[in-house]
């Protein structure tokens, strides 16, 4: 057969396949993001990898006595995918000097190739874990339950946004699905083989993000115990299998602390771990650490399921779990329930120890539950009458369409991202050496008109800043505005909130208010600022708001990243006699950034 004829027919053999055309439509609602915010020296995916944090992750990792956030294994992936774009920039950088390179590699170009190729990584990932539920469903139900199972995925607004920002959620949770999905052929095959593939995937769950490890912690046991207490051939085969697990079980624990350096870089490794179950997860937890906490924490992510599925879908996975307990295969019982436990072991593992309820951080529990949702599915079609067959099917369009709704809006937030508006505003008022000052990390800043006399200004120090060319960064109050008398201002709203909040205070029983909200309500000069800003007491006046407006508007105020309200503010002569706020020890430590000064010429 000629590789005309073998092509010819793969396509044949994928257009008569569902699970196709559901990834096709998958695609489809995961491609918005793709050139979101670019060209750009930087991305507007709040806690992305990408352009700049992957190979930052990589070198604080494997630098003795540093770390970075997250563990290494999808920095490795994209590092290999953009070599083409590292060595240009090594090629065209003035020298192989660190500072050098980076001045190099930040300008738009680089930057922007390193962003797309991180977004079509995460679309993969995405794509990938849809069909890891329809084997999930296939296992346990039927290939007809395992592709409702996939479409049920696909429809899935969170990770329609996840499915497609550089953040790792998405990719850690490809990993833990695989791994899953793996236990489970051991269940309901009866194979020894894939524990080792089910052992070595959690290994890069784990090590492409360390929370994932709240998947397993309890759901492995559980789910294992359940096996053999209901499956005859586990208990028969116990020896073997427990021999199996120990040894793949060790090595893979051995491949996490080899990836993420703690081998080579222990008091790095330590440090990071410190971080994160420190100040990087309870500076913003919002509960108490507490029973009333953690029951406010449970009743916030049932409110919340909204940000992932219709309310309707409940139904279906209710009704999915009793699919799971009418099984007749004991071993396909014990595999149907694994899911469910791992979304109940991250919940306890996870959410009552970090004290977080944010969109990335029930995800999880959203993609797993996604089984039953297929299960559930397929079950109300299978016994429902005849005369009444019509309707089960209603209902499931009826509801696919509302969760299609869901994620095409997320797909119309990046659209319509108010700071496209705001940069259209910018580039048709300022004029060449006009000052503008901005405020806030890179993540919620519209991009910058080029010509102007850019400066970021904050207490922050210099190197703990993450800077764009061509913006001078200030260390200097915000009240001492009346030295620098920049023409416009650009404010983010999600970064200011914090800011003009009229006190920290928790709302309801078992809530607290975050450290990092404390500490905004303690900084008297941005506080005095912003608040005479916003409410007309300086000598400047908005001149432009840039929201969010569009036709479809589900709940996407969930996603730090999108809806970014930008407000303008012009300096007004007309009120030049205004008092100008000011604060105390305001000498300032002017300058640009050293690393960019010769790409500023």
């Amino acid at each position: 057969m000629s590789a005309r004829a073998r092509i010819g027919a793969t396509w044949r053999q994928w257009r008569s396949s569902p699970l196709f055309w559901i990834l096709v439509a998958a695609a489809l609602m995961r491609t918005a993001a793709i050139t979101w915010g670019l060209p750009a020296s930087d991305g507007w995916d709040d806690d992305g990898v990408a352009p700049r944090n992957f190979l930052v992750g990589l070198v604080e990792t494997y630098t003795p006595g540093h770390h970075f956030t997250y563990p290494p294994l999808h920095m490795f992936i994209l590092a290999v995918l953009s070599l083409p774009g590292i060595v240009a920039a090594l090629f065209h950088a003035s020298s192989f000097v660190p500072k050098d390179v980076i001045a190099e590699m930040i300008h738009v170009p680089y930057m922007t190739y390193f962003a797309v190729v991180a977004r079509i990584v995460s679309v993969v990932f995405s794509l990938g874990t849809i069909v890891i539920a329809a084997r999930m469903g296939e296992l346990v139900a039927g290939k007809r339950a395992g592709l409702l199972a996939a479409a049920a995925l696909a429809l899935n607004a969170g990770l329609t946004y996840y499915g497609q920002v550089t953040n790792l959620d998405g990719p850690s949770l490809f990993w833990a699905m695989l791994s899953l999905y793996f236990f489970m052929r051991v269940m309901t095959l009866h194979e020894l083989k894939p524990i080792r593939w089910a052992c070595l995937a959690a290994a890069a769950a784990v090590a492409t993000k360390d929370q994932t490890y709240a998947v397993f912690v309890f759901a492995l046991p559980a789910g294992l115990t359940l096996w053999f207490v209901v499956d005859g051939w586990a208990r028969q085969n116990a020896g073997p299998v427990l021999k199996e697990l120990v040894a793949w079980g060790v090595l893979a624990i051995a491949a996490v602390l080899m990836i993420d350096g703690a081998l080579i870089n222990p008091h790095g490794f330590a440090d990071r771990l410190a971080l994160l179950t420190g100040s990087a997860s309870q500076d913003y937890a919002e509960y108490q650490n507490n029973l009333a906490g953690r029951g406010a924490v449970a009743a916030d992510m049932a409110a919340h399921f909204s940000r992932y599925y219709p309310v309707l879908v409940a139904l279906l996975m209710a009704l999915g779990v009793a699919a799971v307990g009418m099984r007749k295969r004991s071993g396909a019982l014990a595999a149907g329930l694994l899911p469910l436990l791992a979304a109940v072991s991250f919940t306890l593992a996870f959410n009552f120890v970090a004290l977080r309820t944010e969109t990335r951080f029930v995800l999880p529990q959203s993609v797993v539950l996604a089984l039953y949702v297929g299960l559930g599915a397929d079950l109300l079609l299978s016994v429902a009458v005849l005369r009444w067959r019509a309707l089960a099917a209603a209902f499931l369009f009826v509801t696919a369409g509302w969760a299609a709704y869901g994620c095409i809006g997320v797909d119309a937030a990046f659209w319509g991202d108010p700071r496209y508006d705001a940069e259209a505003f910018l580039k048709k008022h300022v004029r060449p050496g006009d000052g503008v000052e901005i405020y806030g990390l890179n993540v919620y800043l519209p991009r910058l008109p080029e010509g102007a006399t850019v400066s970021r200004v904050g207490s922050k120090p210099l190197k703990a800043r993450n800077p764009l060319p061509h913006v001078a960064e200030v260390v200097q109050p915000y009240g001492a505005i009346g030295a620098r008398k920049p023409r416009f201002l650009v404010v983010t709203g999600f970064w200011v909130q914090d800011y003009l909040a009229p006190a920290a205070s928790a709302e309801g029983a078992g809530r607290t208010v975050p450290k990092v909200r404390e500490l905004a309500f303690r900084d008297v000069d941005a506080r005095g600022f912003f608040g005479a800003l916003f409410a007309e007491r300086l000598p400047y006046r908005l001149v432009h708001r840039s929201d969010f407006i569009g036709p479809l508007e589900p709940n996407v105020n969930a996603y730090e990243s999108l809806k970014q309200t930008v407000f303008i503010f012009e300096r007004d002569p007309a009120r030049s006699n205004a008092p100008i706020v000011t604060a105390p020890n305001s000498a300032a430590t002017t300058q640009p950034n050293p690393l960019y000064r010769r790409a500023r010429g």
